[in-house]
């Protein structure tokens, strides 16, 4: 286990040398432990340390939403603000009555959409190295403009 401090350090490191399509998938890893804390703090009726892990989370879905691009994501970026509008009713519903099983489905829901922006981001780091060998094999040096 990380102290305290090692472990804010590396996650710090963790984010800022992460490419833009590798922070996505970040967050939602960071939604879903604060999403899994507070369900356990409910059980144990933590209900202090269940308020601000759903606090924590709640920011996470609102970073999201301010992150989405609806110029360039049209109907993507729409759906997934709904769906992100949904996220954030669910959180609070479910910390306000206590209710686990409401806070396990929105889990899951965010389980999914985590596994989708992995393979995303997978698919785009492929496409980049995948566009640098091509480059390197028309015999052109990476990142120069080949014409």
């Amino acid at each position: 286990m990380y102290q305290n401090g090692n472990y804010t350090a590396y996650q710090q490191v963790r984010v800022l040398s992460s490419s833009r399509e590798e922070l996505v998938p970040l967050l939602y890893e960071r939604l879903l432990q604060h999403l899994r804390r507070a369900s356990a703090q409910i059980e144990a009726r933590d209900l202090e340390g269940k308020a601000a892990s759903l606090t924590s989370a709640s920011e996470i879905v609102f970073e999201l939403l301010s992150s989405l691009d609806f110029e360039a994501g049209g109907e993507i970026a729409s759906r997934l603000a709904a769906l992100y509008g949904y996220f954030s009713r669910e959180i609070m519903i479910a910390g306000r009555d206590l209710d686990r099983d409401r806070l396990e489905k929105t889990i899951d829901m965010v389980a999914s959409l985590h596994d989708a922006w992995v393979q995303a981001a997978a698919m785009a780091r492929g496409n980049v190295a995948q566009g640098a060998a091509s480059t390197v094999a028309q015999g052109a040096v990476p990142g120069e403009v080949v014409r």
